[in-house]
Parts: C-alpha cells; structure tokens; sequence
C-alpha cells in the first residue's frame, strides 16, 4: 500500500508491458505530488510502461529514493536498454534525489551505455546500488567512467556555486582558497557505492581506480564476488585510498592474495574511520594476511567493529599477529570471522585471539569455528612473508604523501604501477 510520500508497487509480481497496463498506476502516482519514494521492484516493466512511467517521474520534485531493483525479470535483453534508460533519464535533472537502486537486473554490457547520462550529469545522488546485472570487465568500465565524468562535474558545479558566492559578496574570498587550491581530495556528494557480483574483473580496476580517486567523499564500497585478481587490486586501493572517510569496505569472494593485501595494508592508515572490513573468501594467504594484521597493530584503524575473514587461508602465525593487534588497539572489535582458515581451532593461536577478544569484553565476538583445516609447515612462505612485510612498512610517510598526492591529481597509474612491485 503506498502512503502520500512512498509509492510502492514492491513484490507484486505484475507484468507491466504497454502503457495501458501501467496506467491505473501512474494515476495513483500522479495524485501524490509530494511523493519521496518510488519502489517498484519485484514486477516485470516493458519499455513502453517505462517510458510511460518516466514522464510522470519527471515532474517529481521531491522525489529522493527511486527503487528500479529486479524489474526486468523475463524480458528480452532488446528492450531493456530503452527501458532503464527512460527511468534514468528522467532522474538527470533532479535535485531531490539521493538514492537509486539499480541491481538485480540484467543489464549486461549492452545496457551500460543507457545508464550513462544520468550517472555521468546528474551530481546530487549520495546513495548508488548496482549489483547483480552482469556488467562485465567492459560494461562496468563504462559505469566507471560515467561516474569519474560525475566528479569532475561536480567539481566544476562547485567551482562555479563558490565563484557566484564570492561575486555576491556572501563569502570572504580567503576563507574558501584552500578549497578553491585543491589542498585537500575532491568530495562529490556520492557517499555509498554497492557493485557487487557484476563479474567486474580485474580489466577494469583501472578505470574503478581514478573514479574512486576522483570522487574522494565514499563512506561505504561494497565490491564483492566479482572476479577480481590479485593485480587489479593495486590501482582500485590507490584509489580508495584518497577517501579518507570511508568505513565499510567489502571486497569479500575476490582473489586479493598477497600484492592486493600489500596495497590494503599500505592504505590502512588512510582510513581512520574504517568501522567494517570484509575480507571473507578472498585468498589472503598467510603472508598477506600478516601485512594488514601489522598495521593494524599500530593503531591504524581504532574505530574497527566488524572484519570479516574466514576461508581466507590464513594460518596461525598470522593470528598471532591479529590477536596482538586486537589486543592493543582491537577494544571496538564486536564481530570477528576466522572460520574456515587454517589453525587448531584447540591450538593456541585461537586461544590467543579469544583472549584478546576476551580482554575487552567481547568473548562473544568471535564465530563458531566450525571449519578449521589442520596447519602445515609454513617454512616455505616465512622468507616471502619477510620480504612482503618489509616492503609494507618500508617509508610509511612516503608512501602517506604518494597516496594524498594521487589523491589529489586523480591519477593513479603511476602510484598503482608502484603497489604493484609489493607482488611476490
């Protein structure tokens, strides 16, 4: 049932193909003016019922959650571009608008040229959810570079907001240089991105890279089950890391293995709000594992409440590492996932990690450890874990300067062309 701000058609399993089978419901829509929220999900849309429906959208202006999740069930891959596109298109010029959810359909990369426009001219969104489409390395290179075209106007809409101010004599021109002098990352107003499954791969990590350098403001990126090897991993964390705000970060069902975790572990300092990390499934070995759980035990990230790690291949030594670092500076730490990685779930690494767990006051924390594979020598990866560890640690402040410096020249090719020597 919708109220007078949320129009829903949610789980209703209608089939919606022409105008006329859509119309009963735009008359609804079109009787409540005031209207924030559009969900309708769980019916299937022809693009003439699309187009029908964007025209009313247009004409919204209050509208700030537009939900055009899972609407395409059963139809054909030829409609769906002119589809979504008229719903997004109508969104180009709203200034209302903070949220659009556009997963669970398949889009493809036959689709992604439709969502450009809206994705690339209108900068007012905060909230952006595309996963489940089946974007592809190509598809989802075009979103990336629709929304690094979104940050530049961004900045160029704010340049032109801050030079109107000055003109108008509303702000004191020294007090905005440092803005106006780029001496701090770019902020857009996107602050949640959700990409997951969408078979992203590690082509067009690049291109994520300096998109996520170029907007500067994300709080929360959820990047899970796409496919992403471990060298795509250096230029996606470079860009990351110029988001100095950010908090959740899922990267969970990824191959990251030990060069993306030297570049997770040399970005960590950067985020010092990062509250969830979600490593689970992600081949970190125990090498990589030990470079990230080291620089945690430096304070790096003290408002951690949730890491997420299990059937990751992390051995014991590496929980020893992790249960120091909790220890000394994991007292937020209120969900920890180890199962399914390599330790005596008896043994004393465990032990260890529960203790430190123990010691603030969250016994509770860690999962049930019901899937534990035996450990075996690890003799082989101790002079390769040296080696990554060195290179992790070795000139920290440099390394802070590169990634500010990336941050603000929204170029990262050549900083990710340098994480990428941490492989070994």
């Amino acid at each position: 049932m919708s109220s007078k701000k949320v129009f829903s058609l949610q789980g209703k399993g209608l089939k919606l193909t022409t105008k006329e089978d859509i119309e009963p419901h735009l008359k609804e829509l079109r009787s409540m003016p005031e209207v924030e929220e559009i969900h309708i999900g769980g019916n299937t849309l022809g693009a003439p019922a699309c187009q029908a429906l964007a025209e009313v959208i247009k004409d919204l202006k209050h509208l700030r959650v537009a939900d055009y999740a899972d609407i395409f069930t059963g139809r054909l891959i030829d409609e769906i571009p002119t589809a979504i596109g008229a719903l997004t298109d109508a969104l180009i010029h709203s200034t209302s608008i903070r949220e659009v959810d556009l997963s669970d359909n398949a889009y493809g990369p036959r689709c992604a040229p439709s969502l450009v426009p809206f994705l690339s001219q209108n900068t007012h969104f905060t909230i952006l959810k595309l996963s489940n489409n089946g974007l592809g390395p190509e598809g989802s290179t075009i979103i990336a570079e629709a929304l690094e075209a979104n940050a530049k106007n961004a900045r160029r809409a704010a340049a032109r907001t801050a030079m109107g101010a000055r003109m108008m004599g509303s702000v004191n021109p020294l007090d905005n240089q440092a803005t106006m002098q780029n001496n701090e990352p770019f902020k857009s107003n996107l602050r949640v991105f959700h990409c997951g499954r969408n078979r992203m791969q590690m082509e067009s990590m690049a291109a994520w890279g300096k998109t996520f350098a170029a907007h500067g403001g994300l709080q929360e990126v959820r990047l899970y089950q796409n496919g992403i090897f471990e060298a795509g991993f250096p230029p996606l964390i470079a860009g990351l890391s110029a988001c100095p705000d950010l908090q959740y970060l899922d990267l969970a069902d990824n191959t990251i293995n030990k060069q993306g975790c030297a570049a997770i572990a040399r970005a960590l300092p950067c985020w010092p709000q990062l509250t969830i990390l979600n490593l689970s499934e992600s081949y970190l070995t125990n090498a990589g594992a030990t470079a990230i759980f080291n620089v945690l035990k430096t304070g790096t990230s003290p408002k951690l409440t949730s890491l997420q790690l299990q059937f990751s291949e992390i051995g014991e030594k590496a929980m020893m590492v992790l249960a120091q670092a909790i220890l000394d500076h994991g007292a937020n730490i209120t969900s920890l996932s180890l199962n399914g990685n390599i330790a005596k779930a008896e043994g004393k690494a465990v032990q260890e990690v529960m203790d430190a767990l123990d010691a603030h006051g969250h016994s509770d924390a860690l999962d049930e450890l019901e899937e534990m594979e035996e450990p075996e020598e690890e003799e082989e990866e101790e002079e390769a874990e040296e080696r990554l560890l060195d290179e992790v640690g070795e000139d920290e402040q440099t390394l802070r300067e590169k990634l500010k410096e990336g941050a603000k020249d929204a170029s990262v090719d050549e900083l990710a062309e340098a994480l990428g020597k941490t492989s070994i």
